[in-house]
C-alpha cells in the first residue's frame, strides 16, 4: 500500500458522509421575506365601490351603467372604466356620458377621476403615459370636427374633457382594442 492510500481513504469517506446529508428542496426553500398578495377585486367590489360614490357624490342611486375592466396601471389588477347611462340629464347630454376611472386595490376601488362628456366608442391602447394606460375616446357630435384622441394619464389623473385634447395621430394608438362600442 502507497502512503498516499490511507489520504485517499478518508478523503472518499467524506465524500460519502456529505452525500448522505439532505439537501433542500427547492420547494422548501422560501424568501426572507413574504411576497406581498395581489388580489383582483371582484365585479361586485365595482358595484358596491360605485355604489359608494354615488352616494358620496348625492347622485342618483338607481343611475345605470355599463363597465370594462382592464389593468390600466400594470399592478396585476383589473382596474375599471365606468360608463354612465342614466339619468339622462344628470349623467348624460347631447355631447356624450360621464365616465369614471376607478382604480382597483384588493378588494375595493377608488375613483381616480371622472371624463365627461365622452361616447362610444372608447378604445384602451397598450401605449402607457405616467405608468398608465392611454384611453381613446372619439370626440363627435359637436361644432368642430369629429376626432379621435388619446387620453394620457398626468401623473393624477386623465384630461377631464376629452373635447380640451388635441387629435392623437396614429402612432400614438399604438394597439387598441374596443372597450365600448
Amino acid at each position: 500500500m502507497s502512503n498516499h492510500t490511507p489520504i485517499l481513504i478518508a478523503f472518499c469517506a467524506l465524500l460519502l458522509l456529505g452525500a448522505c446529508q439532505s439537501t433542500p428542496e427547492i420547494s422548501d426553500i422560501r424568501p426572507l421575506t413574504p411576497m406581498p398578495s395581489v388580489q383582483d377585486p371582484s365585479d361586485y367590489a365595482l358595484a358596491q365601490s360605485v355604489k359608494t360614490i354615488l352616494a358620496e357624490m348625492k347622485a342618483p342611486l338607481h343611475s345605470t351603467f355599463e363597465f370594462q375592466r382592464l389593468d390600466l396601471n400594470d399592478d396585476a389588477r383589473r382596474d375599471a372604466l365606468v360608463l354612465f347611462k342614466t339619468p339622462y340629464g344628470y349623467w348624460c347630454g347631447t355631447h356624450g356620458c360621464t365616465m369614471l376611472v376607478m382604480e382597483a386595490h384588493n378588494d375595493h376601488f377608488t375613483l381616480v377621476n371622472s371624463i365627461q362628456p365622452v361616447r362610444a366608442p372608447i378604445y384602451s391602447s397598450d401605449i402607457s403615459t405616467n405608468g398608465w394606460k392611454d384611453i381613446l375616446i372619439r370626440v363627435s357630435g359637436r361644432w368642430a370636427d369629429s376626432k379621435t384622441v388619446a387620453a394620457k394619464y398626468n401623473g393624477t389623473e386623465y384630461p377631464l374633457d376629452p373635447a380640451d385634447i388635441e387629435p392623437a395621430g396614429g402612432e400614438e394608438f399604438g394597439n387598441k382594442g374596443y372597450l365600448f362600442r
